[in-house]
């Protein structure tokens, strides 16, 4: 079934054109829920956002799915991301792109750092590993991650993505009618995660 949800979310956040939206709608219909805005939207002709945007918004609420706002809409896909990179339903350095494409640099990339970028937010050491994979695919030889060189490298390097992507989930909590919040890690670092904080993850 659709997620709706997150439908709603990416069109909070402006990530979703109008003949998406029309064929959101298609979908919905297919499903049976057929509620009068959707069916409206489905045979919008000709489909703009002007028009197609009232409609959408009105069959979530027909369909009892609430639009939230822009910063609980970048924590959602932020932990949508990070929860697929992590159960290994999509591939770590994809998942990391897109990480980077579409909540990073839109969204974080601009807010004062500590010390090291991303760490506004906790996931320093997934940008760090972003960062790092092209010195390991470059220089295969003279790069190490975790010890291992080459190809052992690179799966190292997916394993520390997912790694980092769960001890991030893990660290974030949803209070009611809140953003998501960082907490103290419940759980100590991994033994991999500290050598990364050490800067001694990737090697020349």
């Amino acid at each position: 079934m659709l997620d709706l949800r997150h439908i709603a979310v990416r069109y909070r956040l402006s990530k979703i054109d109008t003949e998406s939206l029309v064929r959101v709608a298609d979908t919905l219909l297919a499903e049976g829920r057929d509620t009068p805005a959707v069916v409206q939207l489905s045979i919008l002709e000709p489909p703009i956002m002007a028009d197609a945007a009232p409609l959408f918004e009105r069959a979530c609420t027909e369909l009892g799915v609430q639009i939230p706002n822009k910063d609980d809409a970048v924590d959602e896909l932020l932990r949508a991301y990070l929860e697929s990179i992590a159960s290994g339903t999509r591939p770590a350095r994809e998942g990391l792109e897109a990480v980077m494409r579409e909540v990073y640099y839109p969204y974080f990339s601009d807010t004062p750092c500590k010390k090291y970028a991303g760490d506004s937010h906790g996931f320093e050491h997934l940008i760090g590993l972003y960062w790092g994979y092209d010195d390991l695919m470059e220089h295969q030889r003279q790069v190490s991650c975790d010890g291992k060189y080459g190809a052992e490298a690179i799966t190292r390097w997916e394993e520390l993505v997912r790694l980092q992507a769960g001890d991030w989930l893990q660290s974030m909590t949803k209070r009611p009618n809140t953003a998501l919040t960082r907490l103290p890690l419940a759980v100590p670092l991994s033994r991999s995660t500290s050598e990364f904080e050490r800067g001694s993850i990737l090697r020349h």
